[in-house]
């Protein structure tokens, strides 16, 4: 079994607040680690109303270094391990926002409060699951990303988001890839999640993909669907930086997929069986 928790993400539900951001508690196959901690310390007050018990948890797993997966990251309790790519850290500023939109630590104070993990390398995060480190872009029609910063508070620098990663979690029916917000392109997270992993077929996907606007991405979110169609995807974890509309768009155009939108206080668990036979690659 598979089972995630949402602690924090844009959508409000019931007692459960949202914000722009995702925090989620992974349980896979009965191994605990916190995917991204959202914008603020709100994951905090959401986990407790989830009684989710965060000192409990040692691992977290940050998908990249912008501030609505990071801010969260002051509030751990010490002696975390925490897992990201190097490239983390970069100081960077938001095109939307015109704020800063970067890291809220730097590595040294990162590294004296936890065990902290920099690799663009893929990492074995426990039994059945995979940070897939540095995702190469060689998808055609996700050449150019989804990116969002700048290196600069002048908004000139492009920012390439090089540290957005994803995790990818092995299992029987074939893989369970999670992405916090795909700026690398989720297709192209996908088939780093196969190279990394040696398995071909995808069981599912979770996550933000940076698709916003259906009508200035509609060709883009095509052919995310064709990709989706042809790889026999069975179920879609859609929320934070996947609006409303981009969602009622998969759903009308994938009618054999189930597809749930996350929200915060949601809980869904996968009826999924481990699968131990992987060969880490780089």
């Amino acid at each position: 079994m598979v089972t995630l928790k949402i602690i924090t993400e844009n959508r409000d539900n019931c007692e459960f607040k949202g914000e722009g951001g995702l925090c989620v508690l992974v349980d896979a196959f009965g191994n605990k680690f916190l995917l991204d901690t959202g914008y603020s310390n709100l994951f905090v007050h959401n986990a407790e109303l989830l009684n989710i018990d965060l000192s409990s948890i040692e691992t977290v797993v940050l998908t990249h270094g912008h501030s609505d997966h990071t801010n969260g990251v002051p509030y751990l309790a010490s002696g975390r391990t925490i897992i990201m790519h190097p490239a983390g850290f970069k100081a960077r500023w938001s095109i939307r926002k015109k704020e800063y939109a970067g890291f809220p630590m730097s590595f040294e104070e990162l590294s004296a409060k936890h065990k902290v993990i920099a690799t663009k390398e893929p990492y074995k995060i426990c039994d059945n699951a995979y940070f897939l480190g540095e995702i190469p872009m060689k998808v055609s029609f996700e050449q150019n990303g989804n990116f969002s910063t700048t290196l600069d508070a002048e908004l000139t620098q492009k920012d390439y988001t090089e540290d957005d990663s994803g995790v990818a979690i092995t299992t029987s029916q074939g893989l369970f890839v999670m992405t916090g917000c795909g700026h690398r392109g989720i297709c192209n997270t996908i088939e780093r999640a196969k190279a990394v992993t040696g398995h071909s077929k995808v069981w599912g996907v979770f996550g933000g993909f940076h698709l916003r606007n259906l009508e200035k991405q509609k060709e883009l979110i095509d052919h995310t669907i064709e990709y989706f169609k042809a790889s026999e995807i069975k179920a879609l974890y859609l929320g934070h930086c996947v609006t409303d509309e981009v969602i009622e768009y998969f759903e009308k155009n994938m009618p054999e997929t189930k597809i749930y939108r996350l929200a915060s206080g949601k809980e869904f668990n996968l009826n999924l069986s481990p699968v131990l036979s992987v060969q880490l690659e780089k």
